[in-house]
Parts: structure tokens; sequence; C-alpha cells
């Protein structure tokens, strides 16, 4: 809280404004080197307006600040700010404001703790959940984006010139390397894993 009185102190700022579209003109008329804002803004949105800042002023820096009661903490540390500042570290033992200043002074990207941990967390959790992708014949994998289109085993046979009893095998090997029991669950699966994709028709 005290960062964000600071940062909005009248006698410091270029200009104050409580939208994007204001702050984009201002960023063209007055070029300051430093641009901080909330993600939360009355039009617009702080994340849009970091990535169009520099569009506008080069060599500007970017000092994004959020809440996390109402901010995506973790959308806002992959943002292109230069240092996101979550409001609730403000007072962490280690003066995380002097270091967010001392990293954008020599050119380094900052993040506050939460922001990190945020981050670390979605990190963790998303590769819990990652499966390594199964070795596939050159067989399996020309059967694959067919089974994703929904073709049947005599289908599939017909497609790649093949007796319906070795593309029935084949497919059976396919479902049993990826643990599924249905070819809807080994759809499912080959598109999770990026080995097919759904194809518009």
């Amino acid at each position: 809280m005290g960062f964000l009185h600071s940062a909005l102190d009248r006698s410091r700022a270029s200009f104050l404004v409580t939208t994007q579209d204001e702050a984009l003109q201002e960023l063209a008329r007055t070029r300051p080197g430093i641009l901080i804002v909330t993600e939360q803004l009355e039009q617009g949105s702080g994340l849009a307006l970091v990535a169009q800042a520099r569009a506008v002023v080069p060599d500007i820096r970017t000092v994004l600040i959020v809440d996390d009661r109402h901010d995506d903490l973790v959308e806002a540390g992959l943002s292109t700010a230069d240092a996101v500042f979550n409001q609730a570290d403000c007072f962490e033992p280690d003066q995380p404001v002097i270091t967010l200043f001392r990293k954008l002074a020599l050119n380094q990207r900052f993040r506050s703790r939460s922001v990190l941990a945020a981050m670390a967390e979605r990190r963790t959790h998303a590769e819990q959940w990652r499966e390594p992708a199964p070795q596939l014949t050159p067989r399996e994998m020309e059967m694959v984006q067919l089974m994703v289109d929904g073709l049947s085993d005599r289908q599939i046979a017909e497609k790649l010139g093949v007796g319906y009893e070795t593309a029935r095998s084949h497919s059976k090997r396919l479902r049993q390397k990826l643990g599924a029991s249905t070819r809807t669950q080994a759809a499912s699966k080959l598109l999770k894993l990026g080995l097919a994709r759904i194809v518009s028709r």
C-alpha cells in the first residue's frame, strides 16, 4: 500500500490518468523514463498498457502493481512488464521496493515474492499432469491423426492400404501404449500430448 501511495504522489508524477487510452496519449506527450501502472484501470488493462508502452517510448521501464485479491499473479508475472509487484509484498523484511528499483537501474527484470511463488506453483501443478509421449512406430504415427479424425479401423485400413485385421491390431496396440481403453480416450490423450490436432473441415 505504501508503495502504491508513493507511486501516486502527484508531486513526483509526470501524469496521473485512469484509462489505458489516456495513458498512451500522455506517454506520447511526456515520454517518461518509467511507467507505474495498476492492473485494474477504469477503462482498459494495465497488462495491455505495459505491452503497448514500449511501442510509444522504446526505452521506457514498466512497473505493474497487482493485488492478489483481484489480479492473476501468474498472468502478471508472465507479462512484458519489467517489474511486477504485488501490493501484499510491500512490507516484506527484505525490502522488495528497494530491490525493485535496483533491478530497474541495472536493466534487470523483477517479480515480487508472491508473484514468483504463484508462478512456481502453477508450473509445478502443470508438470504433475504432463505425461511423456509414448514411443510410436511409423505405422502408429500414420494412424494417429486418422484416429483423432474419428475414422473406424476399417476406414483407417482403407486409407493406409492395409488389411482390416492389421489396422485393428495397430489400433489396439496404440490404445495400450496410451493407457486408453476406448478410441475416444485415445484421441483425447493424443490431442493432450500434442501428437495430433483437430482439423477444421
